[in-house]
């Protein structure tokens, strides 16, 4: 493994506007997106990240199998209501609610220790198109000759066409999937673009629309798009944890439980989106090579021991701290890291602190996509602080030629 410093392509910023990647700069000036440098592995350590990203994500299924059979919601900052929704979409995971897609954050330098798990996107992962579209691109462009692990838009068109044989409607105009975000927002409307643009390759019929959009009949008991017309299945990039909390909540709860609409991603991921599902995880898995000691409270970590608080439902870094513990449990003197945000009133959880790879005062985050149950992805963030956030930079990856 090893950060290789390069020129970046000539006329990269309209390179990236041709594939229809708008947001490859912040609104400042500041590079997103960062072909500057690229991240160089062997095929041996892209196993390694591909069998870790397996075995974790085998375990979250169990955990959230046993959060639903012993009905431990609180224990994950959900509200014990939603649980019919979630038991109902746990039943039918399989089948007609089928996840379609997930993002492990994983820790590892590559030196002889294992991957660690540091969370899992699972329900509205963020980085997909540069993942799938604008690293591949970059990579025919500048090593044409190498590989890269990033089998990810094959994948997800695989997941779609699964979710059609589930619902054959899908094939034709009897039905539609309605993709749905907040808009305007450049970056969550590429994503949905892109998903929209795979459910096609695969033969469905689709929408696109503002989440805001949507609303409750109460004659009908339907969910309407902004045309009027029922919504039957709604890919939204839109957290399950906000829309329980919204007005239209129960309604869109009761709707789920029902069979009315079916949700991508279904139910039952808001249970593994917690990232108290990673307390449990240790709490059920002790010591487990991929994992990191997790709780829901810092009483298990020893005086001196350096631990990271993260909000149970928090997002893109928001209200991460990083401090050393005292003997009593409590961070002493100033954190070492620490971001802002508006998370953190639905509890806490704490992990042990491991450092991410790190070269030339980068620190670098592996972020292992999955389709279904499957690794098929690797996307790499990088930044100078030690708590990756919503800014920081995208940077590729290829795997060297044996």
């Amino acid at each position: 493994m090893e950060r290789v410093t390069t020129a970046p392509r000539p006329q990269w910023q309209a390179k990236l506007d041709e594939i229809g990647f708008p947001f490859h700069t912040d609104a400042d000036g500041t590079a997103y997106w960062d072909e500057s440098a690229y991240w160089r592995f062997s095929l041996a350590e892209i196993e390694t990240l591909e069998e870790a990203a397996e075995e974790v994500y085998r375990l979250c299924e169990e955990a959230v199998g046993h959060v639903v059979t012993r009905g431990l919601y609180e224990a994950v900052g959900l509200p014990r209501w939603a649980a019919p929704a979630i038991e109902t979409s746990w039943a039918e995971r399989e089948g007609r609610d089928m996840a379609l897609y997930a993002r492990f954050d994983f820790a590892w330098d590559g030196k002889g220790g294992p991957p660690k798990a540091l969370e899992l996107n699972a329900e509205t992962p963020t980085s997909l198109y540069e993942t799938a579209v604008a690293q591949w691109c970059w990579l025919q462009d500048v090593h044409p000759d190498a590989d890269q692990f990033n089998s990810l838009e094959e994948a997800l068109v695989e997941r779609w066409q699964a979710r059609m044989q589930a619902f054959p409607a899908l094939a034709s105009q009897a039905e539609a999937v309605h993709f749905a975000c907040l808009m305007p927002h450049p970056e969550d409307e590429a994503t949905i673009a892109y998903l929209q643009t795979l459910a096609l390759r695969a033969g469905m019929t689709t929408k696109a629309m503002p989440i805001q959009a949507i609303r409750y009949d109460d004659a009908s008991g339907c969910f309407l798009d902004d045309a009027g017309l029922p919504i039957r299945h709604l890919m939204k990039l839109y957290p399950w944890d906000w829309m329980i909390r919204e007005e239209t909540g129960r309604e869109l709860v009761t709707a789920a439980t029902q069979g009315r609409i079916r949700m991508i991603e279904p139910a039952w991921k808001m249970v593994m989106a917690s990232k108290g599902l990673f307390a449990l995880l240790w709490e059920l898995n002790p010591g487990h090579p991929n994992l990191l000691q997790t709780a829901l409270d810092r009483a298990g970590f020893p005086a001196g021991a350096t631990v990271v608080a993260k909000p149970l439902l928090g997002r893109e870094g928001s209200n991460v701290s990083i401090a050393t513990l005292d003997a009593a449990g409590f961070p002493a003197g100033q954190p070492i890291a620490q971001t802002e945000g508006p998370y953190g009133e639905e509890g806490w959880v704490y992990q042990s602190f491991t450092p991410l790879a790190e070269a030339d005062g980068n620190h670098a985050v592996f972020g292992v996509w999955m389709a279904g149950d499957k690794p098929c992805g690797l996307g790499i963030r990088e930044d100078r602080a030690l708590i990756t956030g919503n800014t920081s930079r995208f940077v590729p990856h290829l795997i060297a030629p044996p």
